[in-house]
């Protein structure tokens, strides 16, 4: 059903925003909408953070997957619509040399092209229908959905929604819809993380540090086998446990305790095929059904990395 304004009738801003806000939660989507301007307070706050890093390679890899020009998504933007949504980690089956490997892919890897048209379809029936623009952008949004009061933070420095946990998809969105009151709170940690340091104890790297805030991104398992260098030699060959990222802090969370057992499942993969897999580096010289199979599971997303880690998780586990 699309919601246009109905006999010359124009629909409050007010209705507007409460009724996209219902769309959305009937399909799962908790949002948040906050002005603008909040949105550069947040960009100043990452900047700063940015100015700060040494690391090279870690401020290439920030820059390279978020965009904070917000005169990319539309002209003259007065809002930020903020949303999260469950984003299950998936199972996918290797068969090697007479055994069946699980491989997990955590949440939010998979399913950024599904979880965009479904927004859209309910953006186009509520703001695009009241000829309102609205537009994606590519910006880190944990800082944003914490202080929009969407979501907090944990001490492994993941962001948690109602319940969802962590196993949770966030986008944002800019629209020229504009909003008066609204929530902004602090950045902080979940009161039940003060007493807590499970996710401390089984971080396999030590990135988790409770004498700072931010993750020691640098030592994070995640970032280093989403990367296509070389895997360092400190990081045991054991500590692997995903087919891309890390599970550890997330798994052993109590306040996932009613997700972390969830799963979807994926695709299998026959021994001819993961052979082919862990020898071919490069997607598009992938043929055929296998070619396919990649495509339609997500998993080219995480490609050219994949082959690498099918090999360190099947090593880990023969």
């Amino acid at each position: 059903m699309e919601y246009s304004s109905i006999a010359g009738f124009d629909m409050s801003e007010s209705d507007l925003i409460a009724m996209t806000r219902q769309e959305l939660l009937n399909e799962g989507i908790l949002s948040r909408l906050v002005p603008i301007s909040r949105l550069e307070e947040v960009k100043a706050e990452i900047m700063g953070v940015l100015s700060s890093m040494t690391d090279q390679g870690l401020i290439k890899y920030i820059n390279a997957c978020f965009d904070l020009q917000l005169e990319k998504a539309i002209s003259d933007p007065k809002s930020v619509l903020i949303m999260g949504l469950s984003s299950p980690k998936v199972c996918f089956r290797f068969a090697n040399g007479g055994r069946t490997v699980d491989a997990i892919v955590p949440p939010t890897y998979l399913d950024y092209t599904s979880t965009k048209a479904k927004i859209e379809s309910i953006l186009g029936k509520t703001l695009g229908a009241n000829n309102r623009k609205y537009g994606s952008l590519q910006i880190p949004a944990k800082l944003l959905a914490v202080r929009s009061g969407l979501a907090e933070y944990g001490r492994n420095n993941i962001t948690y929604v109602g319940d969802f946990g962590s196993h949770v998809r966030l986008s944002v969105y800019a629209t020229d819809v504009p909003v008066g009151e609204h929530e902004w709170h602090e950045k902080r940690m979940m009161d039940s993380c003060e007493s807590c340091e499970v996710c401390l104890r089984n971080c396999p790297t030590g990135a988790i540090d409770k004498s700072r805030f931010l993750l020691r991104a640098e030592r994070c398992l995640t970032l280093i086998n989403e990367e296509e260098t070389e895997i360092p030699g400190w990081v045991d060959s054991s500590w692997h446990n995903c087919l891309v990222g890390c599970l550890r802090c997330q798994d052993v969370c109590p306040v996932n305790h009613k997700v972390s057992k969830q799963y979807a499942e994926g695709i299998s993969f026959s021994d001819d095929e993961t052979e082919i897999l862990k020898r071919t580096t490069r997607l598009e010289d992938l043929q055929g059904e296998l070619r396919e199979k990649v495509d339609s599971s997500g998993l080219s997303n995480v490609y050219p990395v994949l082959p690498r880690n099918i090999v360190l998780l099947l090593n880990r586990r023969s």
